[in-house]
């Protein structure tokens, strides 16, 4: 080879030597920005995975506190009228009354739910009691369960005070006061994971029939919630078929005739008036015409209206003095109270004299200013009876003095 082709050659490969040079830099380029790339996803990740760890930490720890957290039991209670009235076996025991009624309650609570699946030995009973303490000891007092008003507090105090978690709330004078407490109690811890169940003592009152239905079609909530069934239980409560309910006749009532009031008709002198009147309960009769009390008759607003009577005046006022008892003459049964049950049947005249003698008293649920739902009430429910204001009765020309209770319903 001649020096012009060996130059040539060595041009031709300096020449090859440079593509294949330009071609590793090119390669060692394209490393270098693949490793950047990657670099850069690896810090993005690390970040990813450092943040994803501490959400698992404060997931935990928040699974940790709420599984720390006692699970609990509430039971609800309108304790504002008739339907649940504690047993008097502890209502005149005063404080110490209270106490025995919220344990008998805790016994009660514990053995129901505990059929229901529930663990006791870690779940808490949370018991919240709601009436006005003036106005119900008032009635408790009339009706012989308790000697005086005042008495009532000191129930309260006492049932307050032996559990920790039980409280039995003075709401004070006002309509619908321990309706509104219940219900926002309830809608609070109804979906609160730690409230296991609910037993819900409302059954007497179909002011709450609104509100319930919400909860009905909820399978779920019916699940949690059990209807604690008192001495009366409303016809449009029962209607919404609530699957779960319970009765705890060893706590409440199921009579307001107290035992006092059946020690004094049991033990009247053999031959005396009251004995006469009073005899023992209770007494039944098939003389009667329930069909003539109701339907319930309501004008345009929804209010109750008392059926249109046509009586004589001699005959309203001979059967006012025979002190005849309305729930036996007029509804057929009567539990026991000091009233005349000694008397042939009645005329269908005599029966509306009688129904109109009835009238003069209120019914309580009316003078409550709720809406008395019974067919069979005797009691007046007239427009002029409705209450004011300050949730107290007007005065009237037909109001009677004497104020009682009467198988369960308290008459002004």
């Amino acid at each position: 080879m001649d020096g012009t082709g060996a130059s040539h050659d060595f041009r031709n490969r300096f020449e090859q030597s440079k593509v294949a040079e330009s071609k590793r830099e090119a390669l060692i380029q394209d490393l270098i920005d693949e490793n950047d790339r990657l670099a850069q996803a690896y810090r993005k990740m690390a970040l990813d995975l450092e943040s994803e760890t501490e959400g698992r930490r404060r997931l935990q720890g928040r699974i940790h506190s709420l599984q720390s957290r006692r699970s609990f039991v509430l039971v609800l209670i309108d304790a504002d009228g008739d339907g649940y009235i504690f047993r008097d076996n502890f209502l005149n025991k005063n404080e110490e009354g209270g106490k025995q009624a919220a344990d008998e309650l805790l016994v009660q609570v514990r053995q129901y739910v505990g059929e229901l699946g529930l663990d006791m030995t870690k779940t808490d009973v949370v018991v919240r009691a709601y009436a006005n303490l003036r106005g119900l000891g008032r009635h408790c007092a009339r009706d012989g369960l308790m000697k005086a008003t005042a008495d009532l507090g000191l129930f309260a105090n006492g049932f307050t005070k032996r559990q920790p978690l039980f409280d039995f709330v003075d709401v004070g004078l006002g309509k619908e006061r321990a309706d509104d407490k219940v219900r926002e109690t309830l809608s609070f811890f109804i979906n609160n994971e730690q409230c296991k169940h609910v037993l819900l003592g409302v059954a007497h009152d179909s002011g709450y029939a609104p509100f319930l239905e919400r909860f009905v079609a909820d399978d779920w909530v019916q699940g949690r919630l059990t209807m604690l069934q008192g001495y009366q239980v409303s016809p449009i409560i029962r209607e919404l078929g609530f699957t779960r309910t319970v009765r705890f006749p060893s706590v409440f009532a199921w009579s307001t005739v107290s035992n006092s009031q059946r020690n004094m008709i049991q033990h009247q002198p053999t031959g005396s008036k009251q004995a006469n009147r009073a005899a023992k309960g209770p007494h039944s009769s098939g003389a009667v015409d329930p069909d003539r009390l109701g339907p319930v008759m309501k004008n345009q607003d929804g209010q109750r209206m008392d059926r249109p009577l046509a009586v004589d005046s001699d005959v309203m006022q001979a059967m006012k003095k025979k002190n005849l008892c309305v729930w036996l003459f007029l509804r057929g049964r009567c539990d026991g109270c000091p009233r005349n049950h000694a008397h042939p049947p009645l005329s269908a005249e005599e029966r509306d004299a009688l129904w109109m003698v009835a009238r003069q008293g209120m019914c309580f649920t009316h003078r409550k200013g709720k809406l008395c739902e019974d067919p069979l009430c005797v009691y007046g429910h007239g427009s002029w009876l409705q209450p004011d204001r300050a949730g107290a009765p007007p005065e009237g020309p037909n109001m009677k003095e004497e104020r009682y209770s009467h198988n369960g319903y308290e008459v002004d």
